[in-house]
């Protein structure tokens, strides 16, 4: 005799709510939630898409073109990150103002360029010796735009080293003063984003409201910034940014952070800009107005908890380049 298929749904969902409850009296709940969100998430992405495409970072990594020493689990020294974009004759005064840092601590770079096309232009850094702040200087040459999110692929690769600690941020086109390090450390602490572009928003993006040093904003930029590593643990900060606003990862910083209940404050240091006609940001004006205003009402939310990809084989890491073959070695 056939069970009716009503009846035979209902057995299938009190057989799912059995082992749901079998689950939790193990102490599984929890776990099993996170995978099953995960799952719903991943079903989502587009076949080559965007996310799949970050994912695909994040599991596999980068190689850097030299040491990879920026990515070591090492706390005696102060990861700094730097995006790279249309400014490659800013690069040596950029190094040059790096090592003139007066530090407590010495500096580890990274820097990620985004557009190959100007690889040649960052050549000379395969070989830099790195002087005065700086205990190293790593390079990375990303074959796809990612944009400023790419120093936050950076961080979750660091996180994936073992590192746990801050991470300062700068803008290539940013200069600052020798104590710049030694400012943002002075205004860390866990669950905090000290940054040094900080304010409050009146009724959109642009009506911005100026806040004093050491106050709490509603908003913090990416250039001139400190943050703890553990921001980026989850998957979710990268798969529920949606595509279309991808390049606008301060807003998403700022509002992922303050739904997870950290605190945003304006950083004490002095930054003084440089070639800023040559923003991406200049094309997205209404594009930040359009995503404040998603985010504010709800459109966006950040999701539940869905865990990180970064397990055994699938943990991306920031790679060192590979050694030369010894001169004469046959292949």
């Amino acid at each position: 005799m056939s069970i009716p298929s009503r009846a035979l749904s209902r057995l299938r969902h009190e057989a799912r709510r059995a082992a749901r409850r079998l689950v939790d009296a193990a102490g599984q709940g929890e776990r099993l939630s996170l995978v099953l969100a995960r799952r719903r998430t991943l079903s989502t992405l587009e076949a080559g898409g965007w996310h799949e495409r970050l994912l695909a970072v994040l599991e596999g990594g980068v190689t850097s073109t030299r040491s990879a020493r920026w990515a070591a689990p090492d706390d005696d020294s102060i990861p700094l990150v730097m995006c790279l974009w249309n400014r490659p004759e800013r690069i040596h005064d950029i190094v040059t103002m790096l090592e003139r840092l007066d530090p407590a601590r010495p500096v580890r770079v990274l820097l990620w360029n985004n557009d190959l096309a100007l690889r040649a232009e960052y050549a000379w850094l395969d070989d830099h010796v790195p002087s005065g702040s700086l205990r190293s200087v790593d390079v990375v040459h990303s074959p796809t735009n990612l944009g400023g999110l790419a120093r936050f692929v950076a961080i979750r690769l660091l996180r994936n080293g073992g590192y746990e600690g801050p991470v300062v941020m700068l803008d290539d086109d940013q200069d600052v003063r020798p104590s710049f390090v030694d400012d943002l450390l002075a205004d860390h602490s866990p669950r905090r984003i000290a940054a040094w572009w900080a304010f409050d928003f009146g009724p959109s993006y642009w009506d911005r409201v100026q806040i004093s040093v050491g106050s709490i904003a509603d908003h913090g930029g990416t250039g001139g910034t400190i943050v703890d590593a553990s921001l980026v643990d989850d998957d979710r900060f990268f798969l529920s940014l949606p595509e279309r606003y991808a390049f606008l990862e301060d807003q998403w910083m700022s509002h992922y952070a303050r739904t997870l209940g950290w605190t945003i404050v304006k950083a004490d240091t002095e930054i003084g800009f440089v070639l800023e006609h040559k923003n991406q940001y200049h094309g997205l004006h209404e594009r930040k107005d359009e995503f404040h205003r998603g985010l504010e009402d709800g459109s966006f939310p950040i999701g539940p908890e869905i865990g990180s990809s970064a397990k055994g084989r699938r943990q991306g890491r920031l790679n060192p380049r590979p050694p030369h073959p010894a001169h004469g070695a046959g292949a």
